[in-house]
């Protein structure tokens, strides 16, 4: 009996670890089905939800929501990371023109969010009375508010935005901004210094960048974040034919960038034509426009055409040259490419290198400025740099830089790291994969608004302990 009675208790035993086990694949197989390749979630922050304190914030985000540029995307992923959880938080327009396509390629549900958080001519800064160019907003100087009406103002902005006439409804100011060199315009530091009560940066870089050139208030890095679509990676790969021009056979190196020198195209153009002909199954895909709108698209190509030829005058490389698609189409842009590149000289943050990582893209990059927070030897391949370069140069664009530090990137390491991700497929798939982990741990819109929500619950709690006193 004892031994029947064992041996029913083992099977038993046995049932029970083969359902857990089952039970714990199937769980697996749920996960991976839809985050692509690997094993992702979302870390949830929902002890927001809870805390009475963020019902009680009242908050103002003026911000470039719709201009289209990487500022006003970043300005737009904050602000729908944390729209909500604060039912007392309103926002409006400021910074960089409209974009039209911008707009339109806004889903009716950001327009509504728009709309719902849109603060009524009293309780907007003096500021929006005297400008003509914000085109949604038409409230007269005697409507606009006269005193302070939120406990914090955020001012996605440069310098230009951190004035009293924008500042002025809040009891506590907040200055958000970004930058590309490792310090920053002198016209930049004082303005800070005098209006505003703390600045938030994306980066360690950014910190150390404003701290050397002279700003005394508080600085805290809290990063970007990405509106990560949900669309299974490994599936949208399968399906996605398209290929933008390149061949079906070619290795597809794609660079996404604003056409200013920055950028670092001719570092990129010299390596890529040096390394490789007509021979070979690449093709390097660019995906630009001109902001100025100095310069067009035939324009802009018959100049790369020019760069390549003169490293390869015969047998050149095969590029093509895309611009302004829109939203809806950028995911098939990275499903239809296999690695990234950006020979930058300087990043605040680098947007697109973020949502290349998410699309399982091993990423080339300059090891240097704001996108080292996230991408090293471990997460990338990092471009080492020959030199930090005062820049000298006369674009319009470029002003700003004037007498500040650009990167140069090796072009001789540029042309290696190129090979190395078409040819070491071992290491560029744990890379990659080590890349999105980090992505998918440390900056979504729940982490990073959750960030936004502490900063916030903070600031409210010293106005309560002993209210701030206005920036004279």
């Amino acid at each position: 009996m004892r031994s029947q009675h064992f041996q029913a208790r083992k099977r038993l035993s046995s049932f029970r670890n083969l359902f857990y086990l089952w039970l714990f694949l199937l769980l697996l197989s749920v996960m991976i089905s839809h985050t692509g390749t690997g094993v992702y979630f979302y870390p949830r922050e929902d002890s927001f939800s809870q805390n009475p304190l963020l019902r009680n914030i009242s908050v103002l985000w003026l911000g470039p929501f719709k201009s289209g540029s990487g500022y006003g995307q970043e300005s737009l992923n904050m602000l729908l990371s944390i729209a909500d959880k604060l039912p007392l938080l309103k926002a409006a327009y400021f910074g960089d023109k409209y974009s039209s396509r911008t707009l339109e390629a806004f889903s009716n549900k950001t327009l509504e969010l728009f709309e719902s958080l849109a603060p009524t001519c009293e309780e907007l800064p003096s500021f929006f009375c005297e400008k003509s160019d914000i085109k949604d907003i038409g409230c007269s100087c005697t409507s606009t508010a006269k005193k302070k009406l939120f406990d914090i103002v955020v001012v996605h902005s440069g310098s230009r935005g951190w004035n009293q006439k924008l500042l002025d409804v809040g009891a506590y100011k907040v200055g958000r901004t970004v930058f590309e060199s490792d310090s920053v315009p002198g016209s930049w530091v004082e303005p800070v210094n005098k209006f505003v009560d703390e600045l938030w940066v994306p980066s360690e870089f950014n910190i150390r960048g404003f701290r050397n050139s002279g700003v005394k208030k508080p600085i805290i890095a809290i990063p970007q974040c990405a509106q990560l679509p949900t669309s299974n990676v490994a599936q949208l790969r399968r399906i996605t034919k398209y290929r933008y021009g390149c061949d079906e056979r070619d290795f597809v190196f794609l660079s996404i960038f604003a056409w200013n020198e920055r950028k670092g195209l001719k570092y990129l153009i010299e390596a890529y034509g040096s390394e490789f002909s007509s021979q070979d199954n690449v093709c390097l895909l660019l995906l630009t426009r001109s902001y100025s709108r100095a310069t067009t698209l035939p324009e802009m190509n018959k100049t790369i055409a020019d760069m390549l030829r003169k490293y390869k005058p015969t047998n050149t490389p095969r590029f093509y040259l895309i611009s302004q698609i829109s939203d809806g189409e950028m995911p098939k842009i990275y499903a239809a490419s296999d690695s990234f590149v950006l020979a930058t000289r300087g990043e605040g943050w680098a947007r697109p290198i973020m949502e290349a990582i998410y699309y399982e893209l091993p990423v080339i990059a300059t090891n240097w400025s704001g996108h080292t927070e996230y991408f090293g030897e471990k997460t990338g391949f990092p471009i080492r740099v020959e030199r930090l370069e005062t820049y000298s140069g006369n674009s319009a664009e470029m002003e700003v830089y004037k007498g500040l530090h650009l990167a140069v990137p090796s072009i001789s390491h540029l042309r290696l790291r190129m090979r190395q991700v078409m040819l070491d497929r071992d290491i560029v798939r744990l890379r990659v994969l080590e890349a999105k982990r980090l992505i998918m741990t440390r900056y979504t819109p729940e982490v990073v608004g959750g960030q936004i929500l502490n900063q916030f619950i903070r600031i409210k709690k010293t106005l309560l302990s002993s209210p701030v006193q206005a920036n004279r």
